[in-house]
């Protein structure tokens, strides 16, 4: 099962849905999850300490534990991050002892659909979540309005990534 997050509504939406039908037709199983559409309260350590962890974050959490990857789709806000993706980032970081958990050893395939094309989106997720531990796939999928979603790069870069498999120990 993959997990694919998206960090915006619009045309990344529209993105999620395209790689998703995709995985399908290579049957692979997977999960669109809305971050927004979670609307999570802004973390700060006061919040955590007098409300604990929202429930959506815990489910959310096993869900990822479970998980053979994730997809990344997120447009590029002022250059990076978008605050949805930073702000659940955080709250996920802080279920455990191992603040990288979830993240260390997983496969993730970014995507973006952006207005100014991405670039250091990718760039700033890529050095997010490689210090986390994850292993980040060499190729993104990027569009944006000048230039459109090509199905067969993204089938490419697709297989590529759930080719891909940890050995356990």
């Amino acid at each position: 099962m993959y997990l694919i997050f998206i960090s915006s509504l619009n045309e990344n939406v529209k993105l999620a849905h395209q790689i998703q039908t995709q995985l399908k037709e290579l049957d692979k199983e997977s999960e669109i999850i809305n971050i927004v559409e979670m609307a999570l309260p802004l973390y700060d350590s006061y919040k955590e300490e007098h409300d604990g962890i929202p429930k959506s974050v815990n489910d959310l959490s096993i869900k990822m534990q479970n998980a053979d990857g994730y997809i990344m789709v997120a447009p590029e806000y002022n250059y990076s991050i978008p605050p949805a993706l930073t702000n659940m980032i955080a709250w996920v970081s802080r279920i455990g002892d191992d603040f990288r958990k979830l993240f260390t050893g997983k496969f993730i395939q970014l995507a973006t659909h952006s207005g100014g094309g991405g670039n250091d989106l990718m760039y700033a997720m890529r050095m997010q979540f490689t210090k986390l531990g994850s292993l980040v796939m060499p190729r993104e999928i990027v569009t944006n309005y000048g230039k459109p979603f090509s199905k067969e790069s993204s089938k490419r870069i697709l297989e590529q990534f759930i080719s891909l498999k940890i050995e356990e120990k």
